[in-house]
C-alpha cells in the first residue's frame, strides 16, 4: 500500500533533481513519476482501459487535469495532514514541499512573480480577472490513429537525427520521445493488469472482455490500430495522459474505423454501439465540468459517409447514456445528409440536451473573418470546453479572463467608483449626473470597458511566457501541427496560430440597462440622472415607482430593434477592441467569447441593482439570452433578437432554448420550421432544453422523481437537481415555448 504523500514527495523531489534542465526534459523525468501511477484499475464491465486520479501536487494541461502546468493543492495536503497522524519527519517533508511549490508552480509560482503589482490589481477585480489557466487543447486524433504510437516516434526521431545536439529542439524531441516511452509504460501496465485479472475471472463473459481488452492494449503498443476497438482505446488513453479534456471530430476519426468493422462483420451495429456507451460512461466517470466535447459532422471532413455512419451512432449512444457528458456536439450545413439533423432533434426530444447545434453556413464565414484565416483552417473550427472556438491542432487560445461588462457600466455610473464597497475600481470618467447626452455615457462607459480588456490582453501575453518557461506540455505537443516540425512547444512558438480567449459577462444586461437610461432618463426624461443613482444605491427600496419605469423599458428579446440594436453595438464594441489587442500582444488572434454556464448566477452578488431593473444579487442574463423572463412576444420574436448580434467578430456566442415536449411531437414540423427559418436567418448556434411546463417546479420540490431531468446552463448540461436553488430558480423563470 502507497504511503501518504509519497507519490507527491518523489515527484516533487524530481523536479529538484531536474530544476535547472530544459522544460521538456524536466518533464519528460516528471512524467514518469506520474505515470503508470495516476492510472486507476480497471473496473468490471469497462470495454476500454483508463480511468485516472490526479493528486494534489502534479503536472497536467488543464484545470479539470490538475493544471495548468506543475501545481501544488495545499489545502488538499494541509487538510490531509491534518485528518491522518503523520511522522513529525513527513509533516515537515510536506510543509517544505508546499513552500517550495509556492515559487516553482507554473501559476501561483512563475506567473504571479512576473506580475507587476498595478497589473495583478487591474486584473484581479470584479470587471476584470485572471487566476491563470490553460485550457482548449484540440489534439490531432486522426493523426494519432492513422501513424500509431510508433508512426509517431519515428517522425520524432527522424527529426531528432537532423538537428544539432544540445539545441533546445534536441531537447524538445527528447523529451517528447520519453513521454511516448511513458505512455507505453502506462499500457504495458494496463495489459499486465487485464492479464491477471483474467487469470482470476471465473465469469466466462468478463473472462473475453479481459482478453479482448489486453489484445487491443497489445496491439496499439506495436503498430497503428485496425480496429474501432483500438482506434478509441488508443485515443482515449492518449487523451488522459495529455490531460486534454475534449476529444476532436471523433467521427473523422473513428469513423473509418466503424465502418470497417461494420463492413467486415468484425462488429455489429449492436457492438458497435456497446463499445461507445461505455466510452460515454468513462468520459463521465472522469468528471471533469464544461468540457468533454465530442464534435460531429460539418464541413472539413475528410470521409463525410463514414463519419456520418459514426455521427449517427453517437447520437444513439446519447440518447441511450442518459448522463451530463460527454457533451456531444453536432456541427451541421444545408448540405449535409439530413438523416443527422433529424437525429439530433430526435435525441434532444428524449430529454438529453444534447447534441449542441452549431450552423456550419453561419461560423465557418464567422470564423474565417475572426481569426483571420482561409476557408479550410475554418472549417475546422470546434467549439471546445464551454463553447470557446479554435482551430482544429492548429490554433491554442486558453480562455483565462473573466470579463464583466455590467459592472464595468456600474462603475462608470459612479465615476469609478464600485457602489458596493465604495472603493475606487475603475478610470473616473466623470459623473452621470454631469452628462448631458446619452452619448456623453456611451463614451464613458466604452472607456471603461476598454481599460479592462486591455489590461487583461497585456497578462495573457505574460502568462504564455511563464508557461513556456515552466513546462513543454509534451503529450499536446506532438499531436499540435508545427511542434514536431519546429521542434518547439505549443506555448513556446510552435504552433500555428497563437491565439486567447475572453469570456465576458452582463452582455445582454448591459444592452437593457444602457437602453433602460436612454429610453427613461434622455429619450423620454421619466427620471433624472441623479434620481437614478439614488434608486440604484438604495437597491430600489422606497424606489419603486423608478424600478417599474426601469422595467417598462425595451428589452433585449423581444424583437425590438431599440434595445435589440444597443445590444449589438456593446456585444460588437468589446468584441472589437479585444480582437485588437491581438497584435499588440503578439497573438494570431485575440477574440471574446459570451457564454457563463452558472458563473451568471454567482455573478449577481458582485453587481448591485442595475438599471434594467434588476436588483442586487439577481442572476445576471446568461450568455446571448434574454434576463429571465424578459422575451414576452414568443419564439419568433425571441429568436429574431438572438441573429442580431454579429458572430464575424468573436469566438463563440451561446444560445439556450427551452421548449416544450409538445414541440417535439405532436408539433415537430412547426419546431423544424421555427428552427430552420432561425439558421437561416443566421442563428450560428443552439442549445435546447426539452421539457413540460411544471417540471422543473416539481423537480424543485420532488427532486428524488427526477434525478434524470437534464438542464442547459450557458456551455454545459447539468442535473437540475444538483444545481444550487439560486441556479434552479433562474432557470425555471426563463421562458419555456
Amino acid at each position: 500500500m502507497e504511503k501518504p504523500f509519497a507519490l507527491e514527495l518523489e515527484f516533487t523531489e524530481t523536479y529538484r533533481t531536474h530544476k535547472n534542465s530544459h522544460p521538456a526534459l524536466r518533464e519528460a523525468a516528471c512524467l514518469k513519476v506520474l505515470y503508470p501511477a495516476l492510472f486507476e484499475p480497471i473496473q468490471k464491465g469497462d470495454l476500454f482501459t483508463g480511468r485516472i486520479n490526479y493528486r494534489a501536487v502534479g503536472f497536467g494541461l488543464e484545470l479539470a487535469s490538475g493544471g495548468p502546468g506543475y501545481y501544488c493543492h495545499d489545502y488538499q495536503l494541509n487538510n490531509e495532514l491534518n485528518r491522518i497522524s503523520s511522522p513529525n519527519g513527513t509533516r515537515r517533508k510536506v510543509k517544505d514541499m508546499i513552500r517550495f511549490w509556492g515559487k516553482e508552480a507554473t501559476i501561483r509560482g512563475r506567473l504571479f512573480s512576473m506580475l507587476p503589482p498595478r497589473l495583478r490589481t487591474d486584473t484581479e477585480n470584479l470587471v476584470g480577472n485572471m487566476e491563470g489557466r490553460l485550457a482548449g487543447a484540440l489534439l490531432d486524433f486522426d493523426k494519432l490513429v492513422r501513424v500509431g504510437l510508433p508512426g509517431l516516434a519515428d517522425e520524432i526521431a527522424d527529426k531528432r537525427s537532423r538537428c544539432m545536439a544540445g539545441t533546445s529542439q534536441a531537447a524538445v524531441y527528447a523529451g517528447m520521445l520519453s513521454a511516448l516511452g511513458t505512455l507505453d509504460d502506462s499500457i504495458a501496465h494496463y495489459s499486465r493488469q487485464a492479464r491477471e485479472l483474467a487469470a482470476n475471472e471465473s465469469n466466462g463473459a468478463w473472462r473475453d472482455e479481459l482478453g479482448s481488452i489486453t489484445d487491443s492494449l497489445d496491439a496499439i503498443r506495436t503498430r497503428r490500430p485496425e480496429s474501432l476497438r483500438e482506434a478509441l482505446q488508443l485515443g482515449w488513453l492518449y487523451a488522459l495522459i495529455s490531460g486534454v479534456v475534449n476529444y476532436g471530430r471523433m467521427d473523422v476519426w473513428a469513423g473509418d474505423f466503424l465502418a470497417r468493422d461494420l463492413d467486415t462483420g468484425r462488429v455489429d451495429e449492436k457492438r458497435a454501439l456497446s463499445l461507445l456507451q461505455s466510452l460515454w460512461r468513462l468520459v463521465v466517470a472522469r468528471q471533469i465540468w464544461f468540457n468533454g466535447r465530442i464534435i460531429v459532422g460539418g464541413k472539413g471532413r475528410r470521409n463525410e459517409r463514414n463519419a456520418d455512419r459514426f455521427a449517427l451512432l453517437a447520437m444513439e449512444a446519447t440518447r441511450t447514456v442518459a448522463e451530463t457528458e460527454p457533451q456531444l456536439t453536432l456541427r451541421f450545413h444545408r448540405e449535409q445528409d439530413p438523416r443527422l439533423m433529424e437525429k439530433a432533434l430526435d435525441v434532444i426530444g428524449a430529454g438529453r440536451t444534447f447534441p449542441m447545434l452549431y450552423n456550419d453556413d453561419v461560423n465557418v464565414p464567422a470564423v474565417r473573418h475572426a481569426f483571420k484565416v482561409g476557408t479550410k483552417p475554418a472549417e475546422q473550427y470546434l467549439p471546445y470546453g464551454c463553447g470557446e472556438y479554435a482551430l482544429d491542432h492548429v490554433s491554442f487560445g486558453s480562455p483565462n479572463c473573466s470579463y464583466n461588462l455590467l459592472k464595468a457600466l456600474e462603475i462608470t455610473l459612479f465615476n469609478g467608483t464600485d457602489p458596493l464597497s465604495g472603493k475606487r475600481l475603475g478610470l473616473r470618467t466623470g459623473r452621470f449626473e454631469s452628462m448631458k447626452t446619452f452619448t456623453r455615457l456611451w463614451n464613458a462607459y466604452r472607456r471603461q470597458a476598454e481599460f479592462f480588456a486591455g489590461r487583461l490582453a497585456t497578462r495573457h501575453a505574460i502568462e504564455y511566457r511563464a508557461e513556456a518557461s515552466s513546462a513543454a506540455f509534451l503529450f499536446a505537443s506532438i499531436l499540435y501541427d508545427d511542434c514536431i516540425a519546429r521542434g518547439k512547444s505549443v506555448v513556446d512558438g510552435g504552433v500555428r496560430y497563437r491565439g486567447g480567449v475572453v469570456e465576458s459577462f452582463g452582455v445582454v444586461n448591459t444592452a437593457d440597462s444602457l437602453a433602460a437610461i436612454k429610453w427613461a432618463v434622455y429619450d423620454r426624461k421619466l427620471l433624472t440622472p441623479a434620481r437614478l443613482l439614488a434608486a440604484l444605491r438604495a437597491d430600489f427600496k422606497g424606489f419603486e415607482r423608478e424600478r417599474n419605469i426601469l422595467l417598462e423599458a425595451p428589452k433585449y428579446g423581444n424583437d425590438e430593434a431599440y434595445v435589440d440594436d444597443l445590444a449589438a453595438k456593446v456585444s460588437s464594441h468589446a468584441a472589437r477592441h479585444i480582437m485588437n489587442q491581438a497584435r499588440r500582444i503578439g497573438f494570431q488572434y485575440f477574440l471574446m467569447v459570451n457564454i457563463n454556464n452558472l458563473a451568471n448566477v454567482q455573478f449577481g452578488p458582485n453587481v448591485g441593482a442595475t438599471p434594467d431593473g434588476r436588483k442586487h444579487g439577481d442572476p445576471l442574463a446568461n450568455g446571448n439570452n434574454p434576463t429571465a423572463g424578459n422575451d414576452r412576444k414568443g419564439a419568433t420574436a425571441f429568436l429574431n433578437s438572438l441573429v442580431r448580434l454579429d458572430p464575424k467578430v468573436h469566438a463563440g456566442y451561446v444560445q439556450n432554448m427551452k421548449f416544450s415536449r409538445r414541440m417535439f411531437t405532436t408539433e415537430r414540423p412547426k419546431l423544424e420550421a421555427l428552427l430552420g427559418t432561425y439558421f437561416t436567418k443566421d442563428g450560428a448556434q443552439a442549445m435546447i432544453t426539452v421539457l413540460d411546463r411544471g417540471d422543473l417546479e416539481a423537480a424543485m420540490k420532488e427532486p428524488g422523481k427526477y434525478a434524470n431531468l437534464m438542464v442547459r446552463i450557458g456551455g454545459y448540461s447539468h442535473r437540475f437537481v444538483d444545481l444550487p436553488k439560486n441556479v434552479q430558480r433562474d432557470v425555471a423563470n426563463r421562458t419555456l415555448y
